[in-house]
């Protein structure tokens, strides 16, 4: 079924007032058209370490770059860090971060953008896949955004607090930047310059939703995001043991953002990756799909997200 008229009417009236018309010219069609279907995830994930270079093999052929190989030093750096003694409260584990190693590894960017940093876990392991893969980058490699100055699991660690300890080396080449949100990116990529984007932060709906609106116009057409806890909701709803861990309930934001996507998309389990359309107004019907869904973040925020999530559907169409 195709977005009701109200969501439409909407995503219109919360639209800046000069681009009103325009995003109003590119929903109105939608009325008629059926929804594109949630399209069907191609399945790889990295069960150990053991398995990494199958599996990597794997992933390269779904990515369109058969025959690539890790790079010198990548899965030593993995195998380090899977001995490592401590393990923080919210770092993706041992498969996620396999699948997220590799994904920057055969993608080879210059240079990514996280949003979410939290103890900085996923920004140092994104760092040294891209340093692996160009050791002679003296560039920034990595810029990682988060709402917050402090690790929420531990108030007197700063946000980010892993990268020197994991890469000491590669310290300098990851900028962290606190108490921003992923309207930001503007400020730190050109439209069309990445190729590759990480979003790990609050899974609450809309919160993924609007993440990825938000970077879609500074990722290349055909380029990658990769959203973590993409099982979450499910799993927090069935099982009382990861629940209990929760401070916000179950949240599907993730999991809805994935499921729907009607393009490729990979799944490597409660980590996935999702490929834009070369058209990114081929995203319209599906964002206001979600849009429809109810929102898991507080009432009093709703009227926010709903002016933020119009403004960002009229990058869509520019």
């Amino acid at each position: 079924m195709p977005p009701p008229l109200r969501e439409i009417v909407a995503a219109v009236r919360h639209a800046p007032p000069g681009r009103r018309l325009a995003l109003l010219r590119a929903l109105v069609p939608i009325l008629f058209q059926r929804a594109a279907q949630p399209s069907i995830a191609q399945a790889c994930e990295f069960d150990s370490i053991e398995e990494y270079r199958p599996c990597y093999a794997r992933l390269a052929h779904l990515l369109g770059r058969p025959g690539q190989t890790p790079a010198p030093g990548e899965i030593e750096f993995l195998q380090q860090v899977c001995t490592r003694a401590t393990h923080y409260s919210g770092a993706i584990g041992g498969s996620e971060f396999f699948f997220l190693t590799a994904m920057a590894s055969i993608l080879a960017p210059a240079r990514t953008i996280e949003i979410g940093t939290s103890s900085g876990f996923s920004a140092a392991l994104l760092a040294a896949a891209l340093h692996h893969r160009n050791p002679r980058s003296k560039e920034t490699l990595v810029d990682t955004i988060d709402l917050h100055s402090n690790y929420a699991v531990d108030r007197t660690k700063p946000i980010g607090f892993e990268i020197p300890d994991l890469v000491p080396d590669l310290a300098g080449a990851v900028a962290v930047h606190t108490q921003r949100e992923s309207d930001f990116v503007p400020d730190l990529a050109r439209p069309n310059e990445l190729g590759l984007v990480f979003i790990d932060a609050d899974h609450q709906h809309p919160w993924p939703l609007l993440d990825l609106l938000r970077v879609t116009r500074y990722v290349q057409s055909g380029g990658w995001i990769v959203l973590h806890d993409i099982q979450l909701g499910t799993m927090a709803a069935t099982r009382p043991e990861k629940a209990a861990t929760l401070t916000q309930g179950a949240p599907f934001g993730a999991e809805w953002l994935f499921d729907c996507w009607p393009f490729a998309k990979i799944s490597g389990g409660n980590i996935g990756a999702v490929q834009l359309p070369r058209d990114r107004g081929a995203l319209l019907p599906s964002a206001l799909a979600l849009i429809e869904r109810p929102f898991e973040v507080g009432a009093w925020s709703h009227r926010k997200f709903r002016k933020e999530l119009g403004r960002s559907l009229v990058d869509l169409i520019e």
